[in-house]
């Protein structure tokens, strides 16, 4: 097995290095957040034992970098440092580390969590991708810093759209469908639909002109994922369907058999499904992986929405319903 140990301070890789080769680990090291990244594509190492402050980059970005790269996502990094806030041990953890040590950890309880960390990684049959050990250039691995922070930005901006609509006073059809026109700006789609799981209901929003078969498709599918995430054999007799007219000037659209593309992320807050959101569109291979990590960066604002939706949409009816029966009750005693 081989580790990679970067920190900025040569007593602590020398006495790393001899810990972890008196464990039978292969070790090679990096000075900086740079050499870290460069050093970890050019020997493709099992773990990562990673400082938080160094030098042109810090451990917190090396981190994002490695877990943002789906090829590289899987290897375990450990963080270890001198810092012991809760303010290092909540950012490390948003950067994806898979632990958190202090610098009075080395020895046999650094040991201890490699070895956990590689179990777990073996268990969850995270073996080695295969890829090749590659060089990358000082350059190369800014130009890549760039674009994931660009990607960053872009996918916080999706977010924050997304979650404007929880100051807004929408019913929930109006809610779902704000919500999936904000996504028709970045994800290409001809039928969409978030399906919400309290009710049951299926709220659907057509780009283009489509046919009743092809709706149907549509709305059984969308019905079918949230039946496999929230309960088993739910039908459409048990659904109640909206379906948004489209816009008559755009384009039919025909789907003669199955849609070619479709893409379904379950909708949770608080570990309790909400619902579902459910794409597809009659190109083929329309949802590439990164157009599915984008959709899961606004898994939870999109819940977060929806959820409160259908609360403002409860108190209403609740109030409705007190009314009502002040009401009657108003009429018996004036009878």
């Amino acid at each position: 097995m081989k580790i990679l140990v970067a920190d900025d301070s040569p007593v602590i890789r020398s006495a790393l290095t001899a810990i972890l080769t008196e464990h039978d680990y292969d070790v090679v090291t990096a000075e900086d957040g740079i050499e870290t990244i460069q050093a970890f594509y050019a020997e493709r190492p099992d773990l990562v034992v990673l400082d938080l402050q160094m030098p042109r980059m810090t451990g917190y970005m090396a981190c994002r970098m490695l877990k943002d790269d789906w090829s590289t996502a899987t290897v375990p990094i450990l963080i270890l440092t001198a810092y012991e806030s809760a303010e290092d041990r909540y950012w490390a953890d948003k950067s994806g580390a898979d632990g958190y040590l202090t610098k009075e950890s080395v020895g046999d309880e650094l040991v201890a969590a490699i070895k956990s960390a590689l179990v777990s990684r073996a268990l969850s049959d995270l073996s080695n991708n295969g890829a090749d050990p590659h060089e990358l250039q000082e350059v190369d691995v800014l130009s890549r810093l760039t674009e994931m922070l660009d990607r960053k930005l872009f996918e916080s901006t999706i977010a924050n759209d997304v979650m404007t609509l929880t100051a807004r006073s929408y019913d929930l059809e109006a809610t779902v469908d704000e919500i999936l026109f904000i996504l028709r700006r970045f994800v290409a789609y001809d039928a969409a639909a978030i399906s919400v799981a309290s009710d049951p209901t299926v709220i659907v929003r057509l780009d283009h002109p489509i046919s009743e078969a092809a709706i149907k498709r549509f709305t059984d599918r969308a019905i079918a994922d949230l039946g496999e995430r929230v309960t088993s054999g739910l039908s459409p007799s048990q659904v109640h369907i909206v379906v948004g007219e489209a816009d008559r000037d755009c384009t039919p659209i025909e789907v003669d058999e199955d849609w070619p593309s479709v893409f379904s992320i379950t909708l949770r807050l608080r570990n309790e499904v909400i619902g579902t959101l459910t794409l597809a569109s009659a190109q083929d291979q329309a949802y590439t992986p990164q157009v599915a990590r984008t959709l899961r960066t606004v898994e939870s604002p999109i819940a977060t929405v929806v959820d409160s939706a259908i609360h403002r949409r409860r108190r209403l009816q609740d109030t409705a319903r007190q009314s009502l029966s002040s009401l009657y009750a108003f009429d018996e005693e004036a009878s």
